[in-house]
């Protein structure tokens, strides 16, 4: 395994093509049938393909269109409704955002939506939360030591991280079985939809029932796990600076006032609300070594050579907390705004990847963070409960980063 720390060693092991292979250890195998399948795991001319198929039915079934706005929406009206009915009790915030992101990704890819306090979709939303605590993302002892799944399964974490897929894989199996029994070839009314249709039409694609399964945890995995730790930080950053919360709330009553929705078409006119979320992805950075690249061949980086088959992690959590940054561990908003008060990017922050690989998910992701945060804002302030101590900033390992528990008390704004 090699870790390459860096912005330009980043961006070049993003862009080679001879970097692009994913791992093949069985920590990363086992959740997929033991094979390269889907589209977080997968590589070569099999992740080609299904990556471009999967972009195809995400568009044709509303991606990063006005439907997806509407779904976005509708689900936040739903989380301000449930906050409303709680509202100046503490609530423990960490899976807050859970059901709320599966029920975006679920529209798009299953065509249904779950209630917010669905006892079924809350244990499977907290089996994966599991399952990203269980190791790190370089596959740990499992990829190194494979056959310590025979000597000791409890203790190395296999026998947690099988139990937990089998679950998600037999809810993903259901709901797979249920659109199969009401198909109609002639109205396709989701991504699942389109799949079988094209298995039905065109035979001799390689697209199997695994692959649709596979491609089905890729999306609920990866869409949950990152969004909703994003938010969660998002949040901690907030109620742990009140100016912060302030000022965000100030643009908030400027731009799009008390009664009208939130839309993403107000972004542009909401530079300090922008330049929180981007300082958001920078001090969490969720996906502290990016996902796992492999390389095809023997290649030379810098002065190195790095053999074939080698594990390469991105070092993104040193990117966004290195010396480009003036005090790395400050929540500071500021640092994107320009002295004319525009946004301003930068390109040490790369928080979905960069090059061919970059995350297909990065649209979705960000439209969800910016209403996230104007509807909650837009409705409550937040607030510590008394007695409890400010939360902790210092995030929780494992295959990405999340937050120690905490709680929030949402009060109605007047």
């Amino acid at each position: 395994m090699v870790v390459v720390s860096g912005k330009d060693m980043i961006k070049e092991v993003s862009t080679r093509a001879v970097f692009d292979g994913r791992p093949d250890g069985l920590f990363h195998l086992m959740r997929q049938f033991g094979k390269k399948l889907g589209v977080v795991f997968n590589d070569g001319t099999s992740w080609l393909n299904t990556r471009r198929v999967v972009l195809k039915y995400l568009k044709n079934f509303g991606y990063n269109t006005r439907h997806m706005e509407n779904y976005i929406s509708e689900e936040c009206r739903a989380l301000v409704k449930l906050r409303l009915s709680d509202a100046g009790k503490p609530i423990l915030v960490n899976n807050m955002f859970n059901i709320t992101i599966v029920n975006i990704l679920f529209r798009l890819v299953a065509g249904k939506r779950y209630d917010l306090e669905d006892e079924k979709l809350t244990m499977l939303c907290n089996l994966i939360m599991r399952v990203f605590r269980a190791t790190d993302m370089s596959g740990g002892i499992l990829n190194y030591i494979p056959y310590i799944q025979y000597i000791a399964p409890d203790l190395s974490g296999y026998t947690e991280i099988k139990n937990i897929h089998v679950t998600i894989h037999g809810f993903l199996r259901e709901t797979i079985q249920q659109h199969q029994q009401t198909l109609d070839v002639n109205n396709p009314r989701d991504v699942i939809d389109a799949f079988l249709i094209e298995k039905v039409q065109s035979p001799d694609v390689s697209f199997t029932d695994e692959e649709l399964q596979v491609v089905c945890l890729d999306l609920l995995e990866a869409g949950l796990e990152t969004v909703a730790n994003t938010a969660l930080f998002c949040v901690l950053h907030i109620v742990r600076n009140d100016d912060v919360q302030r000022k965000l709330q100030a643009e908030i009553d400027e731009v799009i006032g008390p009664q009208r929705a939130p839309t993403l078409s107000d972004r542009t006119r909401m530079v300090y609300t922008e330049a929180v979320l981007l300082e958001s992805l920078r001090i969490s950075s969720v996906a502290p070594v990016g996902i796992p690249h492999m390389a095809l061949d023997d290649a030379r980086l810098g002065n190195y050579i790095i053999p074939k088959g080698t594990y390469v992690l991105m070092a993104l959590y040193d990117l966004h907390h290195g010396e480009h940054w003036k005090e790395p561990g400050v929540f500071r908003p500021e640092r994107f705004i320009t002295k004319d008060g525009n946004l301003m990017q930068d390109e040490w922050l790369m928080p979905f990847g960069t090059g061919k690989r970059r995350c297909i998910g990065e649209g979705l992701s960000r439209s969800e963070l910016f209403l996230f945060v104007t509807n909650i804002l837009q409705k409550f302030r937040l607030k510590i409960p008394d007695g409890d101590t400010l939360p902790s900033a210092e995030p929780v390992d494992g295959v990405t980063l999340t937050a120690e528990p905490f709680h929030v008390i949402f009060e109605p704004r007047t």
